[in-house]
This record gives structure tokens, sequence and C-alpha cells, in this order.
């Protein structure tokens, strides 16, 4: 195999760190001002229209950010979420659709968030939404019986199969930039390959995998149709842009299947496909003044009026952190005072949807036996050369990128490209000639052998991981990324060019198991803490679980306040669970 540009065979190094490292204290809250990522200000690329009042696209991909920011905090409801990210939102769903079921329940939910909403690591990680098939299965099989190592690859399934149903019964493929174009894995070395053939065997022998879900390639083959002359298997997978998934996720937890939402998504179809519609756009207006993103479904008398029309109903606060979550006194009507900078909520119930930044509000998960908060980084780099099938220029070229997403060496890099950037209005002042790629990793590379673990500030970039990525994808799909400093003369490109438009950080959060805490929350002691709820901890792999965990969690509340008895889901591991069932 030839020479890869990055350390190989690192992940054992990284995991043994969970037995050697201590942290010095709590996760800090998340920073206030943390890079800019390619999902939340795509006008900093190239693949984003021109607009004179949206430079950045912030407005338009964010229309929540500042939600519930200004003006008088909530002061009671029956459950307060901290952390409005995807699976935040994705409980607040679940909670929804098991509210409106019944008849006779009402809920009043906040979420609360410290910074602009779905800011953290949903909005900064690489765009992936890919069940493993295989993978870490002769891992899993050493510490598990084979039921419950099924129940792992049958979590993500579920997460991944529900999200794609629930997003084409939406409708939000498009606004989305939903990508069916399967998932490639790359094997740099041969450790690497000898692993993944024997997880896969396993997985085979087990009937976790049938004939067909993979199919391998050798280093020759690779070349031929993809340019990397390295062996590697394919499945299926999706890419997607994230933030917009989660907007989308909760407008539907708010507003439910009103006939008024629904108006509204036609609205925003129109507007996607046609540009802006000024005759229909003023006669949705007359019909529902109140209708567009960033305004309560009612006006602004919503949050008196809405529990008497609707028995579910959700607010959000953004840039609202939350400090402590204290206990009232017994004769207090509520049970929980949750402070924050802007005053003090008092609620029955908390979850706490904070991944990597959990032991900020629970102490006693810090450190190796809890949740490590990690930092990894993320660039988004024009390619050298257009798709084989989709309106770039050069089009139909056999040297040109596919849909696939991609990832390998154990995990530690993965990318994708970018679909052609829609063009809303007749004017586009950018037009790019190539795709924009998301690529993330080169946590292996840092100089302190730390792999980012234990920083929770994303408003910094580790420069020997700026390094390595700009490094990574010219070399191992020469010819079709720039290479900084080595393709001096090409075009009269400057010598310098690295391809970059983007680069920005975040925070994932880590467990020693690699898998996160799901249910009830335990106290320093072990013991169950009433009314408080946990899920978080997804190890850089959120995306496939976070729902699933996120639905179970909901399960849980429900069962508790109506008093019936829990069972977990026949999909979900029961290890990821605080205490059995």
């Amino acid at each position: 195999m030839s020479t890869f540009p990055l350390p190989l065979d690192s992940y054992a190094a990284f995991e043994a760190l969970f037995e050697s490292s201590q942290p010095s204290g709590p996760a800090s809250p998340p920073v206030p001002s943390p890079t800019k990522p390619f999902w939340s200000y795509p006008g900093l690329s190239q693949d984003w229209p021109t607009q004179g009042d949206d430079p950045d696209g912030f407005k338009a991909t964010n229309p929540y950010a500042r939600e519930g920011s200004e003006g008088a905090l909530t002061q009671e409801a029956d459950l307060v979420i901290v952390g409005s990210g995807i699976t935040g939102v994705s409980i607040a769903l679940e909670l929804s659709r098991l509210v409106r079921g019944t008849s006779d329940q009402k809920m009043k939910v906040v979420i609360l968030e410290a910074r602009d909403f779905c800011s953290g690591a949903t909005a900064r990680n690489g765009g992936h939404l890919t069940a493993s098939i295989s993978h870490n299965y002769s891992s899993l099989a050493k510490m598990y019986d084979a039921d419950e190592v099924k129940r792992c690859f049958a979590l993500e399934k579920h997460t991944v199969s529900s999200l794609l149903s629930l997003i084409k019964q939406r409708g939000w493929a498009e606004y989305i930039d939903l990508i069916d174009g399967g998932h490639n894995v790359l094997m740099f070395s041969e450790q690497e390959y000898r692993e993944a053939l024997r997880d896969y065997h396993q997985a085979e022998k087990a009937g976790i995998i049938s004939e067909g879900d993979i199919e391998w390639l050798s280093a020759d083959e690779t070349q031929r149709e993809y340019g990397a002359h390295y062996p590697a298997w394919r499945s299926a997978g999706h890419n997607l842009w994230p933030l917009k998934l989660v907007t989308k996720l909760y407008e539907l937890a708010r507003d439910g299947d009103r006939p008024e939402v629904a108006i509204n998504e036609i609205n925003e179809n129109i507007e996607q496909a046609a540009g802006w519609t000024s005759g229909v756009q003023q006669l949705l207006q007359r019909i529902l003044p109140s209708s567009q993103p960033g305004t309560k479904p009612n006006g602004e008398n919503a949050t008196q009026d809405s529990m008497q029309t609707h028995p579910f109903e959700l607010l959000l606060h953004t840039h609202t952190t939350v400090q402590a979550v204290l206990p009232n006194q017994p004769t207090s009507a509520f049970k929980w005072s949750i402070r924050t900078q802007r005053g003090t909520l008092s609620t029955n119930r908390v979850v706490y949807a904070t991944n990597a930044y959990t032991s900020y509000l629970l102490p006693h998960l810090s450190g190796p036996g809890g949740i490590v908060p990690v930092r990894g980084q993320v660039v988004a780099i024009r390619a050298d050369v257009g798709y084989k099938d989709e309106g770039w220029e050069g089009s139909g070229d056999q040297q040109g990128l596919t849909r696939s997403g991609w990832s390998g060496n154990e995990g530690f890099e993965y990318w994708f490209p970018r679909p052609h950037p829609k063009q809303i209005d007749k004017i586009l002042i950018k037009n790019p000639k190539r795709p924009l790629v998301i690529l993330g990793g080169a946590r292996e590379t840092l100089k302190d052998g730390g792999y980012g673990m234990y920083e929770t500030d994303d408003s910094v970039l580790d420069p020997e991981a700026s390094v390595g990525l700009r490094a990574f994808l010219g070399n191992v799909f020469p010819g079709k990324f720039p290479r900084a400093g080595e393709d001096a003369g090409i075009n009269d490109r400057d010598p310098a060019y690295d391809g970059v438009e983007m680069e920005w950080s975040g925070i994932m959060g880590f467990t020693k198991s690699g898998d996160p805490f799901v249910g009830r929350v335990k106290d320093a002691a072990g013991e169950v803490v009433e009314d408080q709820y946990i899920a978080a901890g997804f190890t850089g792999h959120g995306m496939p679980r976070a729902y699933g965990c996120a639905e179970a969690v909901a399960g849980l509340i429900w069962s508790d306040i109506s008093g019936t008895n829990w069972s977990p889901p026949r999909w979900l591991p029961r290890h990821y669970l605080t205490e059995t069932f």
C-alpha cells in the first residue's frame, strides 16, 4: 500500500488515554464565540447564493438561532430539556407525539440552549447519516452476549430508517440536501483491513448482515472506480445538512400536523423551487400572518393561549446558559429550579441532552468514567475535478467524483462531496465549478498526543490538524484535490492554494465504552435522581444513534408521568441504560 499522509493504526493509543489521562475538572460551558461551520455560515464558502441582507447565509440556514433569547424567560414548565441538538429536539418530538396521541394529557416543554439553536456538535459534524454494518463487531462480541450485540446494530438501523422515513413522509429531502450515495470505507493499513474482514465474517455468521449488504473492492478496483489505490468496502449510506434536519424536527415537534403548518411548508417549497414568488407569499401572509420561521405559530399570545388549544407546548430559549439544576423545597409545586444567567425556571423534570458538556452540570460524570469532551476539526475543501454525474463543469468525466460518503483510518477521517448548490435566485454571483467536500479528522496528528481530549473550546483550531486535513485528500486521491506547495504552475494557480474555503472545530462527547448514557440520571453514589434523565456521550457517532436513544428516553419519561411500567424497545442496547429494567 502507498504512503499515507497521516498516522495509521492509532485508535488503540487513543483508547488507552481513558486509562492514563485525567481531566483538571468538569467540562466548561460552551464558549461564547465558536468557529463558524459551513452548516451555519454557508455563505463564507462559494456554495451559497449571494444575498445582500444575508451574505453569510446564517439567517436562511438557522432561522431559530436566537429564538427566545430576549424578553422574559419562561417561569414554569413540566419538563426542561438542556440542549437543542439532535438529541434534545428529538426527545421533544417524541414527547409531542405521545402527548398529542392522548385525549387527556397536556405538557409544556422548554428547551434551553447556551448559544445559537443547534450550534453544538450536531451543527459542526461531517454531515453523515450511516448505520454501522459490521464495524467493531469482534470487540462487541467479547463484551456482550449475541442478542446485545445485535441490538447495537439494530439501534442504528432503526434510527437511520426512522429518520429517512420521516424525511420522505414530510418532503424534506431537497431542503436538507439528502444524498443517497452509499458509504465507502478505505482501509489504509494491513491491520485495518484484517480487522474489517474479521468483523465482517463474524457479523455475517451471527446474522447481523446479509449477502449484498457489503461489497468488497480490491485496491485496483477502488483505483479504477474512485481514484484511490487502497482496498475498500461499501454499503448503504446517506449524507445531509444536519442543522436543517434538526430545524425541521423542531418545527414538527412544536407545530405537529396543524393545517397552517402544511400551508407554510408549501410556501417554503415554492420558494425553494422557483425563488421568491411575491403574489403567493403575500396571500399566505394574509391567511397566516404568524407562520414564518422564527415566530410562534399563534403569534405573540401563543404562550398564553396555546395550552387551551393544543395539548403540547414547546418553547425555545437560546443564549440561555444553564448554570445549575437545584432541588426545591418539598412544599414547592415544582421539584427543580433551573438557574440561568437570565433567571430561574421551575420544572418537575429535567433532561440532559448536553453531550460533551454534561459534566459541567453533573460533575461526577467528568473523567474517564463519565463523558469526556473531545475536540474535532473539519474543513470545507474545493475539489479539482467535478462530479461524474451531476451539474458540474466537466461532468461525465470518469475522473470525477461520485456521490459517495467516505471514511477511513479507523474512522479518524470522514468526508463527502456536497451536491451542486441550488440556484434559488436568477442571479447567482457565486458559481463554483467544482464540488465542495466536507472533511473531518486528523486528531491523531496532534503533537501533544492528546487526540483533542478534555478540550471544550471550539473557538480555536489545532494547527497540526489543519495541516493534516489539507494533506489528506490530495494524497489519497492524486489529481482530484489540491496539494498546497506541490501544485505550483497548475493552471497558473498560487502555489499556496490548498482549496480550503472554511475550517471549524466542534466538541464531541466520548465515553470509555464508546456508548452513550441513556435513561435516568444517577448521582455520584450511584443512586437514581428522581425525575432527571440523560441521553449523552455519543462518542462522535450520534447521527445514527441519538434519535433512537431520544425515542427511548421520551418513552421512559412518558411512563413515569403516566405511572406505568416502562420496557426498553427491543432494538435498544441494554448496556446503554443507566439502570436495569
